[in-house]
């Protein structure tokens, strides 16, 4: 953690000096600086994702209810990141529309797992 906090400190202070000499460079610092404490975060989100997976195998629950879990925050996660982007940008409008897209995503990804519980469902009233 504490090389995450270092890493946007380095950052914000880079950006502050760069939009002081050159406007027109700040979003490119902004958006840099969001990809490389993307990458430092990325590298901790494996060890999580490996966890989730174990606990999953130990508690005999099925792996495609993890696969989907891990793909609707990664999907959530992304979509964020890539309206901040947009926000950063000034074009807030084409984040919105990254937001909705991502939301449909989510819908879609987790659409057999609600197949699956309403089929148990079904099987378990009939």
């Amino acid at each position: 953690m504490t090389k995450i906090v270092l890493c946007a400190l380095v950052c914000v202070c880079v950006f502050v000096v760069v939009k002081q000499f050159k406007p027109e460079m700040a979003t490119v610092v902004a958006v840099a600086s969001g990809v490389a404490l993307t990458i430092v975060v990325c590298q901790q989100l494996f060890d999580v994702v490996y966890s989730f997976y174990n606990l999953s195998s130990l508690a005999g629950v099925d792996s495609q209810a993890v696969t989907c879990i891990v793909k609707v925050v990664g999907i959530g996660y992304l979509g964020e990141f890539t309206n901040s982007i947009c926000v950063d940008s000034n074009c807030k409008s084409i984040g919105e529309k990254v937001l909705l897209a991502t939301k449909l995503a989510i819908v879609l990804c987790a659409l057999p797992i609600v197949e699956g519980l309403f089929s148990t469902l079904f099987g378990v009233l009939a």
